[in-house]
């Protein structure tokens, strides 16, 4: 069986491997045509379900680039290094702290989430106002994992700003209570290669309203397989202002973050003087 991003799946008959020689396979497979799916408005968010054309086809382009991103030497040919960055934000957009850390790459996989089941036992935000939050992003194997498809619903998109592109929405199935993520997986028409993923956290208690959220950015690399490019979790910093009726306020936003360093990318750097941190 081969599949290939932008490909129906091809299935070849029964064939005996010879002892010496090659054995040569033609593969016929038609184009996927995601520009021809029509997306209807007001259409219910559904299961990923092979009996539901649309979004079926969206996912198993969605799926082949995920299960692809367990990386070897040769995909990360031309891969410099990874770059891990903290921040704090003000609300006005000013960096009032920042540092950047940069490391070789150890593991196939060089931003990984927690195990699926976990984050959807406990939730994608754990935590209380007394011990502070601690926010968990997807990974590839949180994406397809069956805790993930079974606890959210899916429904395709598409937006004005985004020409050329074609979104599976996803989001936490009817009553379900425990905090999780809401988003969208963007993927190119043309392509049928993945793009993006935005999400934001929701069923987070007091956290909904503070708009905390992140982003995934996917790369296909020359071998074929797919990485992540660049992520970012955005996470609120609380405070109680007891002149405000001891209401919770976000004096400043985390950006936790980080992304891969392509050989040809690395680039002087040029700080602004507001990215230095303050303590320095």
């Amino acid at each position: 069986r081969v599949r290939r991003i932008g490909f129906t799946p091809y299935v070849s008959a029964s064939a005996q491997i010879p002892r010496a020689g090659d054995l040569v396979l033609r593969i016929e497979s038609q184009p996927v045509a995601l520009k021809s799916v029509v997306v209807v408005a007001g259409t219910p968010c559904q299961r990923i379900d092979r009996d539901l054309e649309t979004v079926a086809v969206v996912w198993e382009e969605i799926a082949k680039a995920l299960s692809t991103s367990r990386l070897t030497n040769d995909d990360l040919a031309g891969v410099a290094r990874t770059r891990k960055y903290k921040r704090l934000v003000a609300d006005n957009g000013r960096v009032i702290s920042a540092d950047t850390t940069f490391g070789e790459i150890s593991n196939k996989i060089p931003f990984g989430a927690i195990d699926p089941a976990i984050l959807a036992s406990k939730g994608y935000v754990q935590g209380d106002i007394a011990t502070g939050w601690e926010y968990f992003g997807p990974d590839e194997t949180v994406l397809l994992s069956s805790e993930f498809a079974s606890t959210h619903c899916f429904r395709l998109l598409r937006e004005k700003e985004r020409t050329g592109r074609i979104g599976l929405a996803f989001k936490p199935v009817p009553g379900r209570k425990i905090a999780d993520i809401a988003g969208v997986l963007w993927v190119d028409e043309a392509t049928s290669e993945l793009r993006e993923m935005i999400f934001q956290f929701v069923n987070a208690g007091v956290i909904d309203q503070f708009e905390a959220g992140g982003f995934t950015r996917f790369r296909r690399m020359p071998s074929g397989a797919w990485l992540v490019d660049e992520w970012q979790l955005r996470m609120p910093r609380l405070e109680i202002r007891r002149d405000r009726q001891s209401a919770l306020v976000a004096v400043a936003y985390m950006e936790d973050g980080g992304g891969i360093v392509i050989a040809a990318d690395r680039t002087p750097m040029r700080l602004k003087a507001d990215s230095i941190p303050a303590n320095r």
